[in-house]
């Protein structure tokens, strides 16, 4: 009778108990861990993002001692650097990238003792795959945080099916891999969510000094966030609205929350400060951006005429928008599970006051995200201004809640029918995984990224010399060497090379299908490249250039769709 009454206990555990709730923890850490191990070994090959390769190439600054410093020359950031201080601090300092991405690479390649070269035959380089380490252990954590995270607003089952679809999700997969800081902001994003729902239970139940405390948690936390994009303000900007309206004494949270928020961040515009007599750095001047103009383009004119014009902004601004709402959906995974997450603003089915208050701190929040990224922008799925992905967990814990509720509504209570509803999210959530991991990764993102070429090409420039490139920040991250973004004109490139603006000599021009790979001829010769169209297209004939700083050619791979262009036959 006793072992017959153990295995009922035993049984019942398995079934509903603490043993299966670990089971199927462990469970969902088996699967994250194995879908890691597919993309490292077999799907990963190497960063395709600019601001990933520029982010890196920072994080070796820090880790060699040289500070936050930047090995990619930005013409715009030079001109606002010596036009505002009167001098171009060597090595550049950076300004246009956040610190929190840079400081983890440096501290991830310290801790790894990273050898930068690459292997025989190797077409990924080491340091990218410890950069990747390092992201999937944010990833890791941020995946906890999610699942306490839903415990505390729902139930341990619904969270740990939350994160489930979370690990399930290709595009959170595509950022873990992508070099950029996303995973990272991630971690400080929801753990700033967890003390904010523990500010809320201390504000409901009267205890004032812990609502404030937690609160200013939040608030710490979220100035992290900031240090690792600029956008983050907008964030805090929602939080902040939201805390003052729901969490008491509000003055005191009014004021105590912005001084927390600020002080990880002074640092950092103190040292903007420093560098362009401006504390948000280059991307401020996003502002004063034409409309229709090229953002690379703005960024590589060293003679602009910056003139702010708040129609412009407007302009800008609506385009953003309307380019960011047609993408909506894919920015948040092509999910249907954190798509439900607005249909729960909109029905009154929480019983809990907990999540039928929280929803509305993180419809506050992503509105903010939403706004600052109508301003400046925020391109692919995977880029760096992609701030909708730090959304997507919280958003698949209320979009779960909502779709199992609305399917207890509307159906009997059958077990396996609910069973058969959550495979069917699992499987709709699946299927672009499914489709990156059965298809058959390139060994390099090429074009236009070709890292070993890089890395042999670098051989042939000292490291007191400096080349220009249409894709500075590889050549700074896989060839250590100073690299210059193509100025807008010949007679720019030229100046920055006789006035040894950047300290040193530009010995080199690095050409890659970056800038051919236009749409259409059109978009070379009358697009950001007109001054260089027949040096990209390779129309220049060597007796045009015999007398130039640049006398000597060489097509390189893959294809001769590559170009260097250097003062003398180096390759030799």
């Amino acid at each position: 009778m006793a072992i017959e009454t153990r295995l009922q206990g035993l049984l019942h555990n398995l079934d509903q108990g603490t043993l299966a709730v670990w089971l199927w923890r462990t469970a969902v850490a088996a699967v994250m861990t194995v879908v890691a191990m597919i993309f490292f070994v077999f799907k990963f090959n190497g960063f395709s993002v600019p601001e990933a390769m520029d982010q890196a190439q920072i994080g070796r600054q820090i880790a060699t001692g040289q500070g936050f410093t930047t090995l990619y020359a930005r013409p715009l950031a030079m001109h606002l650097g010596l036009a505002r201080t009167g001098r171009l601090n060597l090595p550049l300092s950076e300004t246009s990238q956040a610190p929190l991405g840079p400081m983890v690479n440096a501290a991830v390649l310290l801790a790894g003792r990273t050898n930068f070269k690459f292997g025989p035959e190797a077409y990924v380089s080491p340091a990218d795959r410890v950069i990747v380490l390092g992201t999937l252990v944010f990833f890791a954590g941020s995946m906890v945080l999610t699942y306490i995270l839903g415990c505390r607003l729902f139930d341990p089952r619904l969270s740990l099916l939350g994160v489930g679809i979370v690990i399930a999700t290709d595009l959170v997969w595509r950022f873990a891999f992508s070099g950029l800081p996303q995973m990272v902001m991630l971690f400080f994003f929801t753990a700033s969510l967890l003390a904010l729902v523990a500010g809320l239970d201390a504000n409901a139940s009267g205890r004032r000094a812990k609502a404030v405390v937690m609160t200013l948690l939040a608030a710490l936390s979220l100035g992290i966030v900031t240090l690792g994009n600029g956008l983050g303000l907008w964030i805090f900007a929602g939080f902040w609205l939201f805390a003052i309206v729901t969490i008491k004494p509000r003055l005191t949270i009014a004021i105590a929350s912005i001084v927390a928020y600020s002080a990880p961040l002074l640092p950092w515009a103190w040292h903007n400060w420093i560098a362009m007599r401006n504390p948000f750095g280059l991307p401020y001047y996003e502002l004063f951006r034409k409309p229709g103009t090229d953002s690379l383009a703005f960024l590589s004119d060293f003679e602009p005429f910056l003139h702010f014009d708040f129609s412009d902004v407007l302009v800008n601004t609506a385009d953003n928008f309307m380019s960011q709402a047609a993408g909506l959906f894919s920015y948040l995974g092509g999910s249907v599970v954190a798509a439900a997450f607005f249909v729960a603003l909109a029905l009154h089915i929480f019983r809990s006051w907990r999540p039928a208050q929280f929803r509305w701190a993180v419809l506050f929040m992503w509105s903010g995200a939403a706004a600052g990224m109508s301003v400046f922008g925020v391109g692919a799925a995977v880029s760096v201004n992609q701030m909708h992905i730090l959304f997507y967990p919280v958003m698949v814990l209320y979009g779960l809640a909502v779709l199992l509720m609305l399917w207890t509504t509307v159906s009997t209570n059958q077990p396996l029918l609910r069973t058969l509803f959550l495979v069917f999210l699992y499987i709709v959530t699946l299927v672009p995984l499914a489709g990156t991991l059965a298809a058959t990764a390139p060994r390099v993102n090429w074009p236009p990224y070709l890292p070993p070429l890089i890395t042999r090409l670098a051989e042939w420039v000292r490291p007191d010399e400096a080349i220009a490139s249409d894709i500075p920040w590889a050549t700074a991250w896989y060839g250590n060497r100073l690299s210059l973004l193509l100025p807008e004109s010949i007679g720019q490139f030229e100046i920055i090379h006789s006035e040894r603006i950047l300290g040193m000599p530009m010995v080199g021009i690095y050409l890659t299908p970056f800038s051919r790979d236009l749409a259409a001829y059109d978009d070379i010769i009358n697009g950001r490249y007109r001054e260089w169209a027949r040096f990209v297209l390779g129309e220049i004939r060597p007796e045009e250039i015999s007398s130039w700083m640049l006398r000597s050619a060489i097509s390189l791979p893959v294809d001769n769709q590559c170009i260097f262009y250097a003062d003398r036959p180096r390759w030799r």
